[in-house]
């Protein structure tokens, strides 16, 4: 039976089993290889150190083998769902930093890389770089990723509606739109696309409340 004194049993369980920094500090010591395993291994254990450790406690005993920012990118990757799982051990750089910059990617973009061996041993901080400025170029539709049009493709786009609305005015004397001929949408696009947003909302409760107004001026009866 575990004899507690009196000072000990007013004391968590949670606490009293707590590891103390020497600890933390002899088993992170004891991690001299730059492999992914220990790698993850640090990360965990700074993790566990973290929850266990008080505040300065935690801090100093980091700062004797490396800086804060590099505890927490440890961290960070031994806890990433998919970076921390064994079965890709091998599929990994054996780099912090690299690791690092893969747990930004989104998890279904790191299981398809793996998956097509994109994400190897050699793969560097700089291919994980570029997929990124890639993905900063798509954007998503329905669920589907589409390529987000460069700025030449804008700028031509853009050009490209301005010499329509030239034909337009010229073909319709001056006027934006033909209401002879044109449908409510593009009316409405025409206005969205020329006047400013608040003004639009403006016009868009004002045409309303003059077509209520006109509704009731007929259906009033004849003076």
């Amino acid at each position: 039976m575990l004899n507690l004194s009196a000072h000990e049993s007013d004391v968590p369980p949670a606490l009293v089993n707590r590891r103390d920094w020497k600890y933390f500090d002899q088993k992170l010591t004891a991690l001299r290889v730059n492999d992914v395993e220990s790698i993850m291994e640090r990360g965990r254990l700074l993790s566990e150190a973290k929850d266990e450790l008080e505040r300065g406690s935690f801090e100093a005993m980091v700062k004797g083998h490396f800086d804060l920012g590099t505890a927490r990118m440890y961290r960070i990757v031994a806890t990433h769902p998919v970076i921390s799982n064994r079965c890709h051990g091998n599929a990994l750089p054996s780099s912090l930093r690299t690791l690092f910059e893969l747990t930004k990617l989104p998890s279904e973009v790191l299981q398809a890389k793996l998956k097509d061996g994109s994400i190897n041993p050699r793969t560097e901080r700089g291919h994980v770089m570029q997929w990124r400025r890639e993905r900063r170029g798509q954007v998503e539709v329905d669920g589907e990723e589409i390529k987000r049009p460069s700025t030449t493709e804008q700028w031509k786009a853009a050009r490209a509606e301005i010499e329509t609305l030239k034909a337009k005015l010229k073909s319709s004397g001056g006027s934006l739109f033909d209401l002879k001929v044109d449908g409510v949408k593009e009316i409405a696009e025409v206005i969205a696309a020329t006047v400013p947003e608040g003004k639009a909302s403006a016009l868009a409760s004002a045409i309303a409340a003059a077509v209520k107004e006109r509704k009731r001026k007929r259906q009033a009866p004849a003076g």
